[in-house]
């Protein structure tokens, strides 16, 4: 296989190595004749080669290729274009204070970046950005940029597999891990729940399968026993919420995300515990049983005996695909992910303690600017009744869930609601 590091479309096995190269001009000799179509030219030019004695095949004389480690072909431009945080102003524009920043945890793990452009006729100018480190391993092999009005990567960034990270404690193991979407929103959260026991990540606005990956191993290496899901609260932040249940299911009960469409998710769960199986699909029924009162609500129709389709696609069905083999379509939109991943969590064993914390707002850097107005509010009105402008406690009461790894007991304890049609 191959690949062209300057054409992301050149790439694949030899015959595509061939095919990309007919009618290019990059080598005298390949070309296409016009009697003949492109896989019959192809063809042609390997057995011309292939028929050539051995001693006069054509051949090219390269040095031999050191491996670079990942993050290595970065780390000059790490090192060149980055500085220790000085300029705050993005950060404390976006609500974030220094005395968050100043937390030993965050030491060295937010930096500056200077960015000079120089323009034909102009002085030059320098850009001055909040860098976010990703790490891959214990090495830097990237580096998310924000400022203001602008969010990108540095050039040759390695994302695919990396996170950014704040420092372990420096008294102890850490309780937990926090994964979010963004840094930005993991020193969000650390300012509204200070927590000097925990590790900080962020995902940089994806969760692939090598990122779990490299999340189980930092808590394997570092002892951690939870993992605690801060994505943000929409649909995609729910959905990423279920691909971190799978990737840490346990082997009690292997679960997968096997179909991911616009309006619906499919997960496939197996487990020959009866108990867990009728556990999860308990909570599932009731959380039908409810979108189906509150849709008979807000349409003001009667209740039917055959389900309308728009009701339909809005609940989760689940379906016996195998022996102990369980499909569940999950409408892709937040209450039903969200109802998916709460049973999930109680009711699945997993390697690690999950916890599943959700903002009031879209995203925890917005949890962060509603608390300060909410201080500003309280120090201009003094003693208000704070209901009264929708900055009461009450607002921001929105407790997580969690799954303590454990199955549930053979009978479950909560009501059965009727059985919905599937």
């Amino acid at each position: 296989m191959y690949f062209n590091s300057q054409d992301d479309r050149d790439k694949g096995s030899v015959i595509d190595w061939m095919k990309c190269r007919l009618n290019s001009g990059r080598i005298s000799g390949i070309a296409q004749p016009p009697d003949r179509t492109v896989w019959q030219a192809v063809n042609d030019h390997f057995r011309t080669y292939l028929n050539l004695p051995e001693a006069e095949r054509p051949r090219l004389d390269l040095p031999p290729i050191a491996e670079t480690a990942p993050g290595e072909k970065f780390h000059s431009i790490y090192t060149k274009n980055c500085r220790p945080l000085e300029n705050t102003a993005y950060l404390e524009s976006r609500g974030i204070t220094k005395s968050t920043l100043a937390r030993p945890q965050f030491a060295g793990r937010i930096l500056n970046q200077f960015h000079t452009v120089q323009r034909p006729g102009l002085p030059a100018k320098t850009f001055v950005n909040t860098a976010f480190p990703a790490y891959h391993e214990g090495r830097v092999v990237g580096l998310e940029l924000k400022g203001e009005g602008f969010k990108g990567q540095a050039p040759e960034s390695q994302f695919s597999r990396s996170l950014w990270l704040s420092k372990l404690p420096e008294d102890g193991p850490a309780t937990h891990l926090l994964v979010s979407e963004s840094a930005l929103d993991a020193l969000s959260y650390a300012q509204l729940h200070p927590n000097d026991k925990a590790l900080y990540a962020s995902t940089a606005g994806t969760l692939t399968q090598n990122k779990i990956f490299e999340l189980k191993r930092l808590l394997t290496e570092a002892s951690i026993p939870t993992i605690r899901a801060a994505f943000d609260n929409d649909t995609q932040g729910h959905h990423f919420d279920t691909r971190l249940l799978a990737g840490f299911a346990g082997a009690e009960n292997p679960m997968k995300v096997v179909r991911e469409h616009e309006q619906l998710l499919t997960v496939e769960v197996t487990t020959s515990n009866v108990a867990s199986a009728q556990a999860l699909s308990d909570k599932l029924k009731i959380y039908n049983a409810a979108a189906t009162v509150h849709y008979y609500q807000e349409s003001g129709a009667k209740e039917a005996r055959t389900i309308s389709p728009t009701l339909r696609d809005e609940l989760i069905h689940s379906v016996k695909s195998a022996q102990n083999t369980f499909q569940f379509h999950v409408p892709m939109n937040r209450d039903a992910l969200g109802a998916f991943n709460q049973a999930a969590s109680r009711c699945l064993a997993f390697t690690h303690k999950i916890e599943i914390v959700k903002s009031q707002g879209k995203d925890w850097n917005q949890d962060v600017k509603k608390d300060q107005l909410q201080q500003v509010m309280q120090r201009e009105l003094g003693a208000v009744d704070e209901h009264q402008y929708g900055f009461g406690q009450l607002h921001w009461d929105n407790p997580r869930f969690e799954g303590d790894g454990k199955m549930p007991p053979l009978r479950s304890t909560e009501p059965r609601n009727q059985r919905l049609p599937r």
